[in-house]
């Protein structure tokens, strides 16, 4: 499984989500978008209004952000 989560400083959600892929022991990768012209950048990349991160990519699906995590594993 290729996990990828996009991430920034300070930011409880993406937090979360690392904690949740280590409980699973999912080994991801993260791409950190601390500054903030590479965040936008990201977010007009991806389009349909993606605001916030964490993003979260499983197989190179977007899964989304943090609920989105979760809710795909209780799927």
């Amino acid at each position: 499984m290729k996990v990828e989560i996009y991430t920034k400083n300070n930011c409880i959600w993406c937090d979360r989500a690392k904690l949740l892929l280590d409980s699973k022991d999912i080994e991801f990768k993260e791409i950190d978008l601390s500054d903030d012209q590479k965040r936008e950048q990201f977010y007009n990349s991806i389009g349909e209004n993606v605001k916030t991160v964490p993003q979260i990519y499983i197989n190179d699906l977007r899964i989304g952000g943090y609920q989105d995590l979760v809710a795909w594993f209780n799927g």
